[in-house]
């Protein structure tokens, strides 16, 4: 049996709220959007912990102004477990807390470790007025390996609240790649989230992938894939 190689991980950085997982019907994009697993795995933390999904005080929160969705520091709102759970030689620890972007080493033997990127994009994902932010949490582990989530987060009260996650590249842009697709970047256009993957041809290095693919996801109740995915040739450095 496995013992937690680093307990102070689990103890929770920022109150955080929940969604439910988002019910999707269309089988066309269920490949894209394995983040619905992350979803379950993020409620069943928040039904195991009486702390999480609602503010420490109550009437403290109810005198505040609500914040905003740019008011909140995503580099130390903590993650779940799960976003790590493959890379762990053991059992993964439910929340992860952050400093500054980057958690504690979660496991001496894969050097695994997990990072929020500081450049968030905010754009009105859903036309209520209001901004959302996309926020791309990475799980690095080994020599190369990396697990990916791109996020859309609201603020719900005084709360930040994640309402859908993307954990991998479609999987008709998955199967043209040499190696697993990773995430090169992440933006907004309008209100449609654009993430970049890599694309290796085959003959790539595992390092150096010679394309990338651009995927576009709307926000409709959750993530989904919009338009067709356009890969393009990556510059060569001189």
């Amino acid at each position: 049996m496995h013992r937690d190689r680093n307990p102070d991980v689990t103890e929770r950085s920022h109150d955080v709220l929940y969604g439910r997982p988002v019910v999707r019907t269309s089988s066309r994009n269920r490949s894209a959007l394995a983040g619905l697993g992350l979803l379950a795995a993020l409620v069943a933390v928040a039904a195991g912990d009486t702390g999480v999904g609602r503010p420490a005080d109550a009437s403290v929160g109810q005198q505040a102004p609500e914040l905003t969705v740019q008011d909140i520091d995503f580099t130390e709102v903590a993650q779940p477990g799960s976003l790590c759970a493959g890379p762990l030689s053991g059992t993964a620890p439910r929340i992860i807390a952050l400093d500054g972007g980057t958690s504690p080493l979660l496991d001496e033997s894969t050097f695994a470790r997990l990072e929020v990127a500081d450049d968030i994009a905010y754009a009105d994902l859903d036309g209520d007025g209001r901004d959302e932010a996309v926020v791309h949490a990475s799980c690095t582990y080994g020599a190369n390996g990396v697990e990916d989530s791109v996020q859309v987060w609201t603020v719900r009260g005084r709360l930040p609240m994640l309402v859908d996650a993307v954990s991998g590249a479609p999987e008709e842009v998955a199967e043209d790649s040499a190696f697993p697709p990773t995430v090169l970047d992440v933006d907004v256009d309008g209100d449609e989230v654009v993430v970049t993957f890599t694309h290796h041809d085959d003959g790539d290095p595992h390092c150096c992938p010679s394309r990338a693919t651009e995927v576009r996801y709307e926000l409709d109740g959750g993530l989904e894939v919009t338009g067709e995915p356009r890969t393009v040739d990556l510059e060569t450095p001189a």
